[in-house]
């Protein structure tokens, strides 16, 4: 699930407050849809969730140890962190922090929704990069996200969105389209759940993946896709 390493980054530190969270479980399902069809998907999803999106706009920025641990079996507990924050203004310092690890999803035989364990704590107080810098952790991506988000019943999240790389490091003001067609991708994810949870919202994730074919066809990501290792050059 997860490693004893990454626990104890989550933790309170001087000048920094985050709150210690519990491991929780997300499910999801994922898809991708064009230009010419994102019309009719919206459509659909607002016939279904019985509102409007909300519009949204996200900067992600990766990080791994700054020292790698020696190879060998201690090196799986190296883990990668990611701080994800709405954008809001261009100053990074006062911007809302969330710290995130995504745990490898599980590999069970005949499941048909992507399930993996989940940590989040909102840094609340002080400058969160240099925060990850006292964790012993340095840059090693970022990306943006833009689109819409919806809500189901208030269990599932839909977001539509396009991923954009930064010209200039932390710059969100210029952006260029990951994907050159500008595809839009799809992700349904409940909300974070407990693990005696995980087969009741994997049958929601169901039952909504099939309200939308004909327009998406909504798909299980193979689990050796998603770990979330990290790869040392």
């Amino acid at each position: 699930m997860f490693s004893k390493r990454a626990y104890k980054f989550f933790f309170f530190k001087k000048n920094m407050t985050a709150v210690l969270p519990t491991v929780l479980f997300e499910c999801s399902l994922h898809g991708h849809i064009s230009n010419k069809l994102k019309a009719k998907l919206l459509d659909r999803l607002i016939g279904i969730c019985g509102t409007h999106p909300i519009p949204i706009f996200e900067h992600e920025i990766g990080f791994i140890p700054t020292i790698q641990t020696t190879e060998g079996p201690h090196r799986n507990e190296d883990v990668l962190l990611r701080l994800k924050s709405p954008i809001e203004e261009d100053d990074l310092t006062k911007r809302q922090w969330t710290l995130c690890q995504l745990g490898h999803p599980e590999t069970r035989t005949g499941r048909t929704v992507t399930v993996r364990p989940v940590l989040y704590s909102k840094i609340s107080v002080g400058d969160a990069l240099k925060f990850m810098t006292v964790l012993g952790y340095s840059y090693t991506f970022e990306y943006a996200k833009k689109g819409i988000i919806f809500t189901y019943r208030d269990i599932l999240k839909i977001s539509i969105t396009q991923i954009f790389k930064l010209e200039v490091q932390h710059d969100v003001s210029k952006l260029t389209p990951f994907d050159p067609k500008e595809n839009w991708i799809v992700e349904v994810t409940t909300i974070p759940v407990q693990q005696d949870q995980v087969d009741a919202y994997c049958l929601e994730l169901k039952y909504f993946g099939d309200s939308l074919e004909g327009i998406l066809n909504l798909f299980h990501v193979e689990h050796l896709v998603l770990q979330n290792k990290i790869h040392y050059s």
